[in-house]
C-alpha cells in the first residue's frame, strides 16, 4: 500500500512539472489571462467598494457588471491623471538620459581610473579592473543598440497590442463569472476530490490577490520615496531612478540592490559624497521596506524561506528572464500551495489542512 501511495505521489509530481513544462512553452499563449488576472485583482476590490457606496446611499444592490464597467472607468481615469503628471517629465528624462548615455559611461570609466591613480592608492586588481571595463563598454554599446532601436521595438510592441485587446474583455468576464468558471472547472473532477480542489483553489486566490495588491502598493511608495530622496539630493534623472525602483520593488531580495546600483553610480558623476549619500538613503529605506512597510501591507502571504526563493529567482531568470523573475515569488507560491495540498493528501485530515491555511 505504501509502494502505492509513492508511486501515485510521484505521478503528482511528474504530472506537474509536466504541465509547468507547457505552460512555459505556450507563454506567449497566456500573457493576456496572466495581464487580465492581474487587472481582476485590481479591480474586485474598487468594484465591492462601488456596490458598498451604492447599497448605502440608496438602499438597493447595483449589478455586478455595472459596478464592473464603473469600476473601470475608475481605473481609466486613475491612470490618465498620473500619465498627464507623470508621464511628460519622465519621457523629457529618459530622452535626456539616452542623449547624454555615452557620456555617462564615459565619466564612470573616468572615475574608476581616477580611483586607482588618486593619493589614496585605492588599489583596483587587473582582473578586477578589465571586467569593469568590458563591462562599461558592454552597457554602452548597449545603451547604443537600445537607443537605435526604439522605433523598431514600438513596432514590435504595436504588435503586441494586438493580442492584449482580449485583456479587458477577458478581465470582465474573470470579474463577472469567475465564481462559476471555478466550480465549473471543479466539477469535471469526482466529487470526492472537489472539497479539497476547492481549497486550493480558495487558497491560491487569496494568496495571489493579497500579493498582487500589496506589490502595487510597495512600489508606489518605493517610487515615490526614491523620486522625492534623489530630488532632493540632486541626483540626475529621479523620476526615471524612480520609476526603476518600483519595477525592481517585484524582485525580491536582489531588486532592490539593481535599483540602487544606477543611482549610486548617476551620483558618482557629481561627487563621490553624492554616491556616499546615495548608498546610505538606499540602506535607510530598504531596512524600513522590508521591517515596517512590508510587514504592514503584505503580512505573511507568502511563506517561503530567502533560500528557495533564491533559487527560484536563478530558475525564473534563467527561464524567461526578467519577467521570470518578476513572476518569481507567486508561481513559487502557487507551487507550494498544490504541492502541499499534494504531499499531505492521503496524510492529513481536511480540518487539519484548514488549519494548515489559517497559519
Amino acid at each position: 500500500m505504501f509502494r502505492d501511495r509513492g508511486v501515485q505521489f510521484w505521478m503528482r509530481i511528474v504530472l506537474g512539472l509536466l504541465a509547468m513544462v507547457f505552460c512555459i512553452s505556450i507563454h506567449a499563449v497566456y500573457w493576456p489571462i496572466v495581464i487580465s488576472l492581474i487587472f481582476t485583482f485590481i479591480l474586485m476590490p474598487i468594484r465591492d467598494l462601488i456596490i458598498r457606496l451604492v447599497r448605502y446611499m440608496t438602499h438597493r444592490t447595483l449589478p455586478s457588471s455595472v459596478g464592473i464597467v464603473i469600476s473601470f472607468f475608475v481605473l481609466i481615469v486613475i491612470l490618465t491623471c498620473m500619465m498627464n503628471v507623470i508621464l511628460r517629465p519622465l519621457l523629457y528624462q529618459l530622452n535626456l538620459l539616452a542623449a547624454n548615455f555615452n557620456s555617462i559611461v564615459a565619466q564612470m570609466a573616468a572615475l574608476i581610473a581616477h580611483l586607482e591613480n588618486d593619493q589614496t592608492h585605492i588599489y583596483i586588481p587587473e582582473q578586477v579592473k578589465q571586467l569593469i571595463n568590458d563591462t562599461l563598454l558592454r552597457i554602452g554599446n548597449y545603451g547604443v543598440d537600445s537607443i537605435t532601436d526604439v522605433v523598431r521595438s514600438l513596432v514590435v510592441i504595436a504588435g503586441t497590442l494586438v493580442e492584449f485587446c482580449v485583456v479587458p474583455f477577458i478581465t470582465f468576464y474573470f470579474m463577472k463569472d469567475g465564481s462559476n468558471l471555478v466550480t465549473s472547472f471543479i466539477s469535471i473532477f469526482p466529487s470526492a476530490y472537489r472539497g479539497r480542489l476547492n481549497m486550493v483553489v480558495s487558497e491560491i486566490h487569496r494568496v495571489l490577490s493579497r500579493y498582487i495588491r500589496g506589490q502595487i502598493i510597495l512600489s508606489c511608495i518605493m517610487a515615490g520615496v526614491i523620486f522625492l530622496g534623489m530630488w532632493i539630493m540632486g541626483v540626475p534623472y529621479p523620476l526615471v531612478i524612480g520609476l526603476l525602483a518600483a519595477i525592481t520593488e517585484w524582485i525580491p531580495i536582489v531588486g532592490p540592490i539593481v535599483g540602487a546600483v544606477p543611482a549610486i553610480l548617476l551620483g558618482a558623476t557629481i561627487s563621490g559624497s553624492l554616491a556616499l549619500k546615495v548608498f546610505v538613503f538606499y540602506v535607510i529605506v530598504q531596512q524600513i521596506d522590508s521591517h515596517v512597510i512590508m510587514p504592514q501591507v503584505m503580512g505573511a502571504v507568502i511563506r517561503l524561506h530567502p533560500v528557495v526563493i533564491i533559487i527560484a529567482l536563478l530558475i525564473g531568470g534563467t527561464l524567461m528572464g526578467i519577467t521570470g523573475m518578476i513572476l518569481t515569488v507567486p508561481i513559487t507560491a502557487v507551487l507550494q500551495i498544490i504541492g502541499t495540498h499534494l504531499w499531505f493528501y492521503e496524510t492529513c485530515t481536511d480540518r487539519e489542512m484548514e488549519n494548515y491555511g489559517k497559519r
